[in-house]
């Protein structure tokens, strides 16, 4: 196995699809990024087109790699391998569609709370939103590896302080500070980018 993964490797164009699955999913994380390879530059073209950003496309795609990997004990059972990745990524669009409808609901109800007589949104807020979000994604792009990774456990994967702190295997006290320091940046960053008071305190309200 070892001297099969290691022609994987050194020749990946002679071998096929399910020369890879077999090592890809006894855990093989050689092989699995061949299929990664492989597969990226197909799904990349096809999550652009109903993605409203090439962050946005990449971090499905990651996703979507990611739910591969977590499925890997299934890769040697899966009869098409293609369509299966494409569903997945589908799936993973979907999820990211539906969470930003809900996402403008409660900026919309946010807003609503803040101003006189709970007005609606208007076009100008949910564009100015839409705005705020993407410089969101832009400024913890930015952020240094380890408080990314915190960031994006606490927001993304909803995780608590103690929690992340158990899988980093560093203090709750060091997770709290870094929460801290990333809150700060992003929100001087929004500013720097001269978004409205009104809107960044509704967005941090909702999502910080």
């Amino acid at each position: 196995m070892a001297k099969l993964r290691d022609e994987l490797l050194s020749k990946p164009s002679l071998y096929s699809e399910q020369d890879l699955l077999q090592p890809a999913s006894e855990g093989d994380e050689r092989s699995f990024a061949l299929i990664y390879k492989r597969y990226y530059p197909q799904l990349r073209p096809f999550i652009l087109k109903y993605a409203d950003s090439a962050l946005e496309a990449e971090e499905i795609i990651q996703e979507t790699f990611i739910r591969v990997w977590l499925s890997r004990e299934k890769l040697t059972e899966i009869e098409n391998l293609h369509a299966w990745i494409f569903k997945i990524a589908s799936n993973e669009y979907l999820s990211a569609l539906r969470k930003k409808l809900k996402d403008r609901e409660r900026m919309g109800a946010l807003i609503r709370n803040n101003r006189p007589g709970g007005a609606e949104a208007s076009p100008f807020d949910l564009v100015n939103i839409e705005e705020i979000r993407q410089a969101v994604k832009e400024a913890v792009a930015s952020l240094p590896a380890q408080r990314r990774r915190i960031y994006q456990m606490s927001r993304d994967e909803g995780l608590k302080i103690a929690e992340i702190a158990e899988r980093l295997s560093i203090s709750p006290q060091t997770v709290k500070n870094a929460l801290t320091a990333c809150l700060r940046y992003i929100r001087e960053y929004l500013s720097a980018a001269g978004h409205p008071f009104l809107l960044l305190c509704c967005f941090f309200q909702g999502y910080l």
